[in-house]
Parts: structure tokens; C-alpha cells; sequence
């Protein structure tokens, strides 16, 4: 049974939430009101959140079906609590400095929350920060002040990287499509700066695979998917376990590419140096991802102007049945976030340290990313 619509439904599009002048005026009458602090931080966080929704009640129109959209992460980790306006709401108080924690999303990410039955997504760049500042002496609220996520980085910094066992969620609906509807493959270009770096022309390997790509080394995605992706769709990789079927699908790509037989299995990051290449095995619905993920762009720390979201990703999506492969994708680091889903095995928090001397300057306000 679906429930009734209220704060937690998405809105009838990303664009249909109200804007930055309009979200101001409304919540600006909030200022100078009694807020009485309980001093338990989840439950002034609730009571605050309950003052900022009683403002925002009448926007119930503006909310939709939950059959018309879908919430990507598992358990809706990492999904704001007022989703119909993209907002979360944060209590400041007092200190020298306000460690902001944002649980289960990279909040300046392109990781889709929400997709459309359309294909539209809201993602975790999309959603809004509101502090409301208490003072604790008197216990009303001083200040209101909305942020969104590129104007914290751009002001304060990037939030720091949490330590976590990254995961990618490739849903049974976007793999039935992939695999009925796209002909068995997902592909998506180089990235613009590994374009400056590849090949269109396919030329026998004059490296070995296991090694740091040299200058002339690197093929372009389009000649791996002629190569490599294509020809894979409908093999068998007959092995016991996921690790094994991960090797032999390796060999084969290496195989493919043209490297000779003793080219080695490096078990490290990337699987195919020589071509930037992670090869991945889909046979549950989530993929281990190791110890780099493009959800975390960092460069390499090698000779060469590329970062782990310019590295290619060729995942096969294997049936547990015929142990064959039924699709592939291929893409850069970059566009997994963009089609698929990030996860992780725990819950993990991104912070980020703002002075509180910031707050001070809007008191008597609600102001949404103010000028410095």
C-alpha cells in the first residue's frame, strides 16, 4: 500500500522546488522565534526540522507518487528527510568552528538519489544545506542560512573523504535494459582529458599490459568496445566463484587487446595498466569496487595528467545460470555515478569544518549562499 504524500516525496521535478528567494521567504519568519534546546543533538535535530516543515506543508501539491520515481540507494541512505524541496536542515550553536556531517552521500557528487520513471534524476548536488543557528543562552533562533554543496566546497573547502568499501549498484531494471534494449551494451566516451592521451587507430601492444602506460600506448573506448566489449557479449566464463570468473575475464580482455600470452595479472588498480582498464565482474546486483572509486576523484600519482575518473571501467554482466556474459558496460570512472548507483557496506559520514565566526555575520537573517 503506498503511503500518503507528504515532505519525503520527491517533487514533480527537480526544477517545480521552490527557488533560493522563494525558500528565503519562507523561512525567514522562523528568525527570532523560541527554539527550545533539548541539548540531545537527534532530537533538536528532529525539532528543527519538524519548525522548517510546518513552513513548507502547503507545498504538499507540489509532491509526487512514489510509482512515478525511484529512491537509488538501499534503505534511502543518504536521501534528505525534506526531499520534496531538496533541503536537509542542520542545528548550529555554539563553538569556535561547526563540524557539518553528511551522512551517506559525497554531497558535491553527481551519485543520482532519485531517478524519474523519465530518466530525470536528482542527485546529491542537488540538495540544499539549511543551518538554523540557536543561541544557547536564550534559546531562539538567531539565524537561518542555506547552502548548497559547490558553495561550502568553494568557501570552506572540500568535505573530507570518508574511508569506506566502496560499491556500485547496477539495478535488475537497468541491467534488463542494458541487456534487451541496448543490445547487451552500455557505453559511454573517454572523458575530454583522456582523449588528449588515446588513440583512434588500434595498433599491436608494443608495452606489456601490466605496465604504466608510455606515450602511444593508450587505445580510445571506442576502439576497446570494437576490440574488446563487443566480441565478449555471449562468452562463457566457466569458474566456480566471483574471483576466478574476475581472472579469467581479464585474460580475455588482455587476450583481446592483443598482449601476448605471458602478459601478467596484476591484481591492482588498475587490472590493465597499460590501457587504464578496471575490469569488473556483475553477478549480484552490487560490485566491489576495491580500494579506489571514481565516486572519489584523485590523481594518479604517477607521471600522467589523468585521475581515477578519466580510468575505464568494463564490467560484464554474467548470468548466474548459463555463466555467460550478457552485457557490458564500458565507460569512464566518471559516468558510473552518472548511470549507476554508488553504495557502501556501512554507513559513512562526509565533514566539513565551517568557522562559526561565518554564522555571526547574518544574525538577524536568512540569507541562501550570501556574498562575502
Amino acid at each position: 500500500m503506498k503511503k500518503g504524500l507528504d515532505l519525503t516525496n520527491a517533487p514533480r521535478t527537480k526544477d517545480s522546488v521552490l527557488s533560493p528567494d522563494e525558500l528565503v521567504s519562507r523561512l525567514e519568519k522562523l528568525v527570532g522565534t523560541l527554539m527550545v534546546l533539548k541539548r540531545k543533538p537527534r532530537t533538536d535535530g528532529a525539532n528543527i526540522r519538524k519548525l522548517v516543515s510546518k513552513e513548507l506543508e502547503d507545498r504538499i501539491s507540489n509532491a509526487l507518487d512514489d510509482s512515478r520515481y525511484q529512491i537509488l540507494p538501499p534503505k534511502g541512505k543518504g536521501v534528505p528527510r525534506l526531499l520534496l524541496e531538496l533541503i536537509d536542515t542542520y542545528v548550529v550553536t555554539s563553538g569556535d568552528t561547526y563540524n557539518l556531517q553528511v551522512w551517506n552521500r559525497i554531497p558535491n557528487g553527481n551519485t543520482p538519489l532519485v531517478r524519474y520513471n523519465n530518466g530525470d534524476t536528482i542527485t546529491a548536488q542537488d540538495i540544499r544545506f539549511v543551518f538554523v543557528k540557536v543561541t544557547p543562552e536564550n534559546e531562539y533562533i538567531e539565524s537561518i542560512v542555506i547552502l548548497t554543496p559547490q558553495y561550502i566546497e568553494e568557501h570552506f573547502g572540500s568535505f573530507g573523504k570518508p574511508t569506506i568499501k566502496q560499491q556500485l549498484l547496477v539495478s535488475n531494471i537497468l541491467r534488463q535494459k542494458i541487456v534487451n534494449e541496448l543490445g547487451g551494451l552500455y557505453f559511454a566516451e573517454d572523458t575530454l582529458d583522456m582523449k588528449h592521451n588515446v588513440s583512434d587507430i588500434y595498433k599491436m601492444p608494443s608495452s606489456n599490459s601490466d605496465e604504466f602506460p608510455h606515450e602511444g600506448d593508450l587505445l580510445s573506448l571506442e576502439i576497446i568496445k570494437e576490440k574488446v566489449a563487443k566480441p565478449l557479449i555471449g562468452q562463457l566464463l566457466d569458474a566456480p566463484d566471483t574471483k576466478t570468473r574476475g581472472q579469467l575475464l581479464e585474460k580475455k580482455v588482455i587476450e583481446l587487446l592483443g598482449y601476448g600470452e605471458d602478459s601478467k595479472l596484476v591484481g591492482g588498480y588498475p587490472d590493465v595498466p597499460n590501457q587504464l582498464l578496471e575490469v569488473k565482474i556483475q553477478d549480484t546486483q552490487t560490485i566491489d569496487l576495491g580500494k579506489y572509486s571514481p565516486q572519489f576523484i584523485e590523481k594518479f600519482e604517477k607521471d600522467i595528467n589523468l585521475s581515477t575518473g578519466d580510468v575505464r571501467y568494463l564490467i560484464a554482466l554474467t548470468n548466474a545460470d548459463t555463466k555467460c556474459i550478457d552485457g557490458i558496460i564500458l565507460c569512464p570512472g566518471k559516468e558510473l555515478g552518472v548511470a549507476f548507483t554508488y553504495v557502501s557496506d556501512k554507513s559513512y559520514k562526509c565533514q566539513r569544518s565551517i568557522n562559526m565566526t561565518f554564522f555571526d555575520n547574518y544574525i538577524g537573517h536568512c540569507v541562501f549562499n550570501p556574498e562575502d
